[in-house]
């Protein structure tokens, strides 16, 4: 069986889109409404944390050389614990799918089609995702990789253009909520920059090595952490805190704020496109690292039969939230606020078990790609 496989520079984008999507829902509304006027530092603060706790985790993949995260927690916890280990990450990784499914097509039905019902939207989402993973790995890294530098113009554009809006007092106090508040938070929303997991999972799929790998994730974190950073910053200098913080589709609501004069307005609607578009991707990002790890967890020799059954699966608990509130909440308490622990933690235990317990080797020649 012939594997596909993607190189450095395609990767990297990928994990870049997979991680920035939440520019575009409710992550600016959550930080501020965590940190306040010092909802910048909370982004600054669980951007390093989360390079460091990827730094740590890339000593599992080195211990373990070619194999993904999921097969590691098989070798070091035992056929039995791992398992469970591997499909409670499968199941969590398509419960934020699902809700990433559910926020985007109910921030679709808020800002554009106010007409359309709610199902009709996440059908569609979820349609375009499951041809894009029935497509491959390359055609959903390949499109990453194309659309990640016109994402990034598009977002610099609207923040430019916002500038005789700014108010640079917006951004006082320093500290927002306090001193402890921001680094309690700052710890908690690490699981923000989470997606970058998504390396471990797929590592025999890469055509570079470890230290390759290694640099992707840094670089992947560190520049999405400098967007949210210039995103939070014009967010909170454009809008007051109190209503920074209400904002359901906070990078919409800026993009809304543009005028250009008359013969130019309503700019957002250029922007709804790339959002779309982003949306497809981050869903289908989701449910390609969902297959594979079913399929790696079950030893199957392929995840495309996994993937009608998956997308039932996700459609039907993108539903599981009774309203748009409900699904808002689940974002901020499970994802952000708890999001850190399987994400995080839970690898970081089994880089600990692997070294106390001389599980892996450590290959020198590794280190060069």
């Amino acid at each position: 069986m012939n594997k596909e496989l993607v190189g450095y520079s395609e990767a990297t984008a990928f994990i870049i889109i997979a991680i920035g999507a939440k520019a575009f829902l409710g992550y600016p509304r959550i930080i501020t409404d965590l940190g306040l006027t010092a909802g910048w530092l909370v982004v600054l603060l669980s951007g390093l944390l989360s390079i460091l706790f990827w730094l740590m985790i890339v000593g599992v993949l080195e211990r373990f050389p070619g194999k993904p995260l999921t097969e590691i927690t098989e070798i070091t916890f035992g056929p039995v614990l791992g398992l469970g280990i591997n499909l409670f990450i499968f199941f969590y990784s398509i419960f934020g799918t699902s809700n990433i499914l559910r926020l985007f097509s109910e921030a679709t039905i808020l800002t554009v089609l106010t007409e359309t019902p709610v199902v009709i939207l996440a059908l569609i989402f979820i349609l375009a995702a499951w041809l894009a993973v029935y497509y491959g790995l390359e055609a959903i890294f390949y499109s990453a990789y194309f659309s990640y530098s016109i994402l990034s113009i598009v977002v610099v554009v609207v923040l430019i253009v916002l500038y005789p809006y700014y108010d640079l007092k917006m951004l006082l106090p320093f500290m927002g909520s306090g001193v402890w508040p921001v680094v309690k938070s700052s710890f908690c929303c690490t699981s923000a920059f989470g997606e970058v997991m998504i390396l471990a999972y797929l590592v025999p799929y890469f055509s570079f090595k470890t230290q390759k790998l290694k640099k992707a994730g840094v670089f992947s974190i560190s520049f999405v952490m400098t967007f949210f950073i210039a995103i939070i910053g014009v967010y909170l200098m454009v809008l007051p805190v109190p209503t920074s913080s209400e904002t359901l589709v906070p990078f919409y609501q800026l993009s809304r704020s543009i005028f250009l004069g008359h013969y130019f307005q309503r700019v957002e609607a250029f922007f709804v496109i790339f959002w779309v578009f982003t949306a497809f991707l981050s869903i289908a990002a989701g449910m390609l690292v969902g297959a594979i790890i079913l399929q790696d967890t079950f030893k199957l020799p392929y995840y495309r039969p996994l993937l009608p059954a998956l997308c039932l699966l996700t459609f039907s608990l993108a539903f599981t939230p009774h309203d748009l509130m409900d699904a808002v909440k689940l974002e901020r308490e499970v994802r952000m606020l708890y999001g850190w622990l399987p994400t995080f933690v839970l690898p970081l235990l089994i880089w600990l078990v692997a070294l106390l317990g001389r599980k892996g080797e450590k290959k020198t020649n590794d280190s060069q790609s």
